[in-house]
């Protein structure tokens, strides 16, 4: 998480996609931060770690966040996600636009996809399944990463 974010640009952020009826607490909003700061899908236990990281003293229980994340993901707030190569879900914020990710089965890493395949295909899935409603989709593509071939490689 090496992006920085101003006061006022977040503040933004929050007010504007902050659904109604969710209650604002600090927890929340921290939680929420570490999200918006994100470059990739993070699990319940790497938002726990981030959020005490700074502390001098645990400021946030785990059960906290999980029950947050719960709310959040309840009110339409976070993607969940359960990536193949991960043992627990992952959670990012919903954006305006969906990603997908390659994961290195050697480091874990994601990689963010910049389109989607699933667009390009969307006649041929009408064809294929006529009178099927597409709502949703997830897609995983497996590899290496190039430091991981590397290593692979000797």
């Amino acid at each position: 998480m090496t992006h920085k974010i101003h006061s006022h640009s977040f503040d933004e952020t929050i007010e504007k996609n902050w659904p109604e009826g969710v209650k604002k607490t600090k927890q929340r909003i921290d939680i929420y931060k570490v999200l918006y700061l994100a470059d990739e899908p993070l699990s319940a236990a790497e938002i726990y770690s981030a959020l005490n990281e700074k502390a001098s003293k645990e400021m946030y229980a785990f059960s906290t966040v999980y029950r947050n994340l719960l709310a959040f993901e309840k009110a339409g707030m976070i993607e969940k996600s359960v990536l193949t190569t991960e043992d627990n879900a992952v959670y990012e914020l919903k954006k305006q636009t969906h990603r997908h990710y390659a994961v290195c089965l050697g480091c874990h890493e994601k990689f963010t996809i910049s389109t989607c395949p699933l667009h390009e295909i969307s006649k041929d899935l009408e064809t294929t399944l006529p009178g099927f409603e597409v709502t949703g989709h997830h897609l995983e593509i497996y590899g290496y990463c190039s430091k991981c071939k590397k290593t692979l490689a000797h």
